[in-house]
């Protein structure tokens, strides 16, 4: 009888061991899914982070590229202006002098 029993409080203390060995494994194991979720998503973050900066980039160099085209197209549509308001200012002039001679 006390073989017995001594056979069942060494079969408790191994399974004790057992329990505890694994429950130390689960939390090593748990720790190192917290590590790589926590990388994961810190390079994820990253990665986005970087996309963002790559479009905002390349739609800043867009809207220079059409503002420095709109501005030529400006410059070209202010000079036609001011060629066409000179020689019509020397008509004005002319129909001015005229007007005064002739009275």
């Amino acid at each position: 009888m006390k073989d017995v029993l001594r056979k069942i409080k060494e079969a408790e203390q191994s399974a004790e061991k057992r329990l505890s060995s694994a429950q130390t494994e689960s939390g090593k194991i748990t720790a190192d899914a917290r590590k790589e979720a926590a990388s994961l998503v810190t390079g994820a973050t990253e990665d986005s982070v970087s996309e963002t900066q790559a479009t905002l980039d390349a739609a800043r160099t867009k809207a220079g590229k059409e503002a420095d085209t709109v501005l030529k197209e400006g410059a070209s549509v202010v000079e036609s202006i001011e060629s066409s308001a000179s020689s019509r200012k020397e008509k004005a002039v002319k129909n001015l002098l005229d007007a005064v001679s002739s009275q």
